[in-house]
């Protein structure tokens, strides 16, 4: 591969003119789904309806609103549109078109937002049905681009109807009323997952509003995971759990574990700690997540980690670390980029300074595609190294939610150390 955007790491040096690197690779993308933007105006929100290999463009039959990427990408433009003040304009003109769309298609759907949307704006009717007081990553995402959005535009309607929003999924999270969009509902298993992508929204909520109050709700979701998820004689954190709060066991008599998944909580969970002790609150929380999180992204990044082909296997059993799902989707690597960053400031062991420079460079090296402006393959094959045409989940390429926001939060990270 030539001409890669953001150079290979060899020695390792987390400084300005890396910083800078970033934000190249990071203005690619912003001016690639600006063109998208201009291309299809009138798309009921995020289109990025083409084939991560080949950047061949959809057929019509396969172009839906997704709620997952509407929520992504308003949340994720609007973030942009504060780092780079020259697309600003144009930025937030995209995700107010996205923000108007998922407006649309909560009051066309009686209150909840749906997984895919037919053009009109209504469901359609190839998904699982999902009973009213249900919710799901849907509501989630959108959630998170109706807070970004309200926050960076001052708009205070948007800012309320994202608090309706969460309270409305920690209620549902509390009853076990989620569905796994795309999967159907499970009865006999619960995910860990849904719990942990509602941590980062109670951290940002945290932030923007300058209200502890969300650390609270983060506090008691760490607590939840922890004791139910995170099986001490392993060192690992599994995916599911039963009914009854019991590890949930696979017919081989394992667990599964989801590596992205238990380093995507290490990371909400490791920034919740820094916000809760810069106001001296949860000590023992604190002192708990900066004992284990740091040590979980190590388990996961040792066991789930393909060393024949850089990148972070799907799923694998929790005993033996054999893969269970071979796949290896792209979004794992700059998560655990944030991670081990943000475990580095918490532990000050450059050994996750040397795990970063091989994500760094499995993802920079071996997942962009130049046919799609570097655009990441949404799915390696574990067998081989190669792209394969899997979807992670949507069909639809994400709107830079798991590359574009955790670049833009290593910048931060390394912003305000010294490396």
């Amino acid at each position: 591969m030539t001409n890669l955007p953001v150079a290979l790491i060899d020695d390792l040096k987390l400084d300005s003119k890396l910083i800078e690197q970033y934000e190249y690779y990071l203005i690619i993308r912003v001016k690639f789904l600006l063109e998208r933007f201009r291309k299809f105006p009138d798309f009921p929100g995020v289109q990025t309806g083409y084939n991560s290999i080949t950047g061949k463009e959809f057929l019509e039959d396969h172009l839906f609103s997704y709620s997952w990427i509407n929520g992504r990408g308003a949340g994720v433009f609007s973030r942009f549109a504060d780092y780079f003040p020259e697309y600003h304009d144009e930025l937030m003109t995209f995700a107010l078109h996205t923000i108007k769309a998922m407006e649309k298609h909560r009051q066309i759907n009686s209150g909840f937002f749906p997984f895919m949307a037919n053009e009109n704006g209504t469901e359609t009717t190839d998904r699982c049905s999902r009973p009213k007081d249900y919710k799901s990553y849907s509501d989630l995402h959108a959630c998170f681009g109706f807070l970004e959005y309200g926050i960076r535009s001052g708009d205070n309607k948007c800012i309320k109807l994202a608090k309706q929003i969460f309270s409305e999924v920690i209620t549902a999270l509390e009853k076990n009323y989620i569905t796994l969009e795309p999967d159907p509902i499970d009865d006999e298993r619960i995910s860990e997952n849904p719990w942990s992508v509602a941590l980062d929204l109670s951290n940002e909520f945290a932030k923007h509003l300058n209200d502890r109050s969300y650390l609270y709700i983060g506090a008691k979701i760490i607590e939840h995971i922890l004791d139910n998820y995170y099986i001490k004689d392993v060192g690992a954190l599994i995916e599911y759990i039963t009914p009854d709060s019991r590890p949930y066991v696979e017919e081989n008599g394992g667990n599964v574990i989801d590596p992205g998944h238990a380093i995507e909580f290490s990371s909400f969970a490791l920034e919740f700690s820094r916000l809760a002790e810069k106001i001296n609150i949860y000590p023992e929380l604190c002192s708990r997540i900066n004992d284990i999180c740091p040590k979980l992204i190590l388990w996961n990044i040792e066991r789930g980690w393909n060393s024949n082909f850089p990148g972070f296997y799907k799923t694998i059993d929790s005993r033996t670390g054999t893969p269970l799902n071979n796949t290896m989707p792209w979004w794992g690597l700059p998560e655990a980029m944030l991670a081990l960053l943000s475990a580095y400031e918490r532990v000050k062991d450059k050994e996750f300074l040397n795990r970063f420079k091989d994500v760094h460079n499995a993802y920079f090296g071996n997942y962009l595609n130049q046919k799609t402006n570097w655009g990441p393959y949404q799915n390696m094959d574990g067998t081989n190294g190669r792209p394969i045409d899997i979807p992670p989940a949507c069909k639809f390429q994400d709107p830079e939610f798991h590359s574009g926001k955790n670049i833009l939060s290593v910048i931060d990270v390394i912003g305000r150390n010294s490396f």
